[in-house]
């Protein structure tokens, strides 16, 4: 029993790095043909509702996947995409902590790691000369529809977490 309990960790940390990557070559790939490929950024939506101190090291191998992925689809600079992700993973997962987080702290952790993505992208864009949307026109729209995506899947993700309490015995939820 002890022993497929590092195998099983290890199939959903491949399967969570495997869907990161997908969201990648959704964002690059089919939100371009429908017109929303700068309305947000699913791969940093996925990774900052996803974010917490213990998946931190999988979900930084998944946003450093999923940036190179998009900066060789999208022609942009190596390694900006990965950085930006990365980044936010790491500010989103410091401000949620580790502790089972309601909605308010889950929706503070992903609008701080969206803020840290956007100035870094922003920052780094200026620094290589790239023009980005972050800064374009729309950018306010975006702003709203982002950060009310981010809420409402942090309310959706706590009401979740806190079913899945419920449903399980308190000698689970020690252990």
């Amino acid at each position: 029993m002890e022993q497929e309990y590092p195998l099983l960790m290890m199939n959903r940390r491949t399967l969570l790095l495997l869907a990161i990557a997908f969201t990648a070559l959704i964002q690059a790939r089919l939100l371009p043909e429908v017109g929303l490929e700068t309305l947000f950024n699913l791969p940093l939506f996925v990774l900052l509702l996803l974010s917490s101190v213990r998946r931190r090291s999988t979900l930084i191998a998944g946003a450093f996947a999923a940036g190179i992925l998009l900066d060789a689809l999208l022609w942009r600079p190596l390694g900006q995409s990965a950085l930006t992700l990365s980044v936010a993973v790491l500010v989103a997962a410091a401000v949620r902590g580790d502790g089972d987080a309601g909605w308010a702290r889950r929706s503070t952790a992903a609008i701080t790691g969206y803020a840290a993505a956007a100035a870094l992208l922003i920052l780094s864009s200026n620094l290589l000369g790239v023009g980005t949307t972050a800064i374009g026109s729309g950018g306010p729209e975006r702003l709203a529809i982002n950060v009310t995506l981010l809420i409402f899947g942090s309310a959706v993700g706590a009401r979740r977490r806190a079913q899945q309490l419920r449903e399980r015995p308190l000698d689970d939820r020690l252990s």
